[in-house]
């Protein structure tokens, strides 16, 4: 019937299985909802570590942020020598807003940065006048006419000059009138260098910095092989091998001046063949923390280390090698729980963590180890 009044019994629909994770945090946000969701301050946290993937991809050498409201159009600016202005350079107008890139809100920012060339305020006064580029980032991106205008250059700046009027106050806090040189100025510009982002697009950079894991979660990616030691070691591993070369020559009893003097004694040999996979295993894990998470992860693994082995390491032992092989054995089984790189630290890690140790001389082998 017509006025009929239909009820239906409430069953919420459940996941069939649940995971313990989504029992602990809920059901997870997808980066890119978040963005939307941040403060002014977070956004400009996020942007600022966005921005660090431009300069990793290696078109720019720095990457600087404007101080202060006044930016006159700029906000990330990404020069490509350390000429600055005087060589090309892009910029990057970040704007947190709830909704999408607008026409009105990308005309202002086209306002400011046009006026300021043509007048050459500083910094537009200098050997390149404008950017290559000026790209628009939002996290919900450009809207449809915007999209549009990025596409159609013409169309562009056909609608841009039909809207200076009501934009120009706005943008500059007084009324200039689109006339004269200033519009064969505007005539000219090339509306080509704008450009956006998405959301999308910022996420997926975003996830090549080592700030990703830290802001959105989600784990660490798979780290690569650890590249097998060379023959001949670098000098940058001279400390630590001369190390353990002297806590080989403290346990045989006899003078060792190179690695070639072990060839005699295959198990020594062995256990320094060993020692070098692992001091190669650490810095495998160095460099992956320095390029995937904060400042400062890797240290505090590294610390972890210490700790763990540091009063087994001062006790008295019956040689050098013996000490080498106490420190190493308790590092091995060191629990790293706490760290942000217990996920992906393999027990070589932590066990190279002491022949980093012995190269920064913190830890030594033979001698006394308190004065170390």
């Amino acid at each position: 019937m017509a006025d009929e009044f239909n009820l239906r019994d409430v069953e919420p629909v459940v996941d069939a299985v649940v995971t313990a994770a989504q029992i602990a945090r809920g059901i997870p946000i997808p980066a890119v909802s978040r963005l939307a969701t941040m403060s002014a301050d977070e956004w400009e946290q996020f942007t600022e570590e966005w921005s660090t993937y431009l300069k990793n991809q290696g078109e720019y050498c720095r990457v600087r942020r404007s101080a202060g409201s006044g930016d006159r159009g700029l906000d990330i600016v990404a020069f490509t020598s350390e000429r600055g202005f005087a060589d090309p350079w892009d910029s990057f107008q970040c704007k947190h807003y709830s909704r999408v890139l607008g026409p009105r809100d990308v005309c202002i920012e086209v306002v400011k940065l046009i006026y300021h060339s043509f007048n050459r305020t500083i910094p537009f006064n200098q050997a390149c006048r404008v950017p290559r580029r000026h790209v628009f980032i939002s996290p919900k991106g450009a809207g449809l006419t915007v999209h549009r205008w990025l596409e159609d250059k013409d169309e562009f700046k056909r609608d841009f000059k039909n809207r200076w009027e009501q934009c120009c106050v706005t943008a500059l806090g007084k009324h200039v009138p689109l006339a004269g040189n200033l519009l064969a100025y505007v005539e000219a510009f090339d509306f080509g260098i704008f450009d956006d982002r998405s959301g999308i697009e910022l996420v997926e950079q975003h996830a090549e910095t080592r700030f990703h894991t830290a802001r959105f979660g989600g784990g660490l990616p798979p780290r690569e092989r650890t590249p097998r030691p060379p023959a001949t070691p670098t000098d940058e591993e001279s400390v630590y091998i001369r190390k353990l070369l002297d806590a080989y020559e403290d346990h045989l009893g006899k003078a060792i001046e190179t690695d070639a003097d072990l060839s005699e004694v295959p198990e020594i040999r062995q256990h320094y063949n060993r020692q070098r996979e692992m001091f190669y295993s650490a810095e495998s894990l160095r460099n992956f923390a320095r390029d995937r998470t904060p400042e400062g992860t890797y240290g505090s693994f590294r610390e972890e280390i210490y700790d763990g082995v540091v009063d087994l390491y001062e006790q008295e032992h019956d040689s050098g090698f013996e000490r080498v092989r106490a420190t190493v054995g308790r590092a091995a089984i060191i629990g790293i729980e706490g760290n942000a790189l217990a996920g992906v630290a393999r027990v070589k890690d932590k066990q190279g963590a002491c022949h980093q140790l012995a190269n920064d001389c913190v830890l030594t082998w033979v001698g006394d180890a308190e004065q170390e």
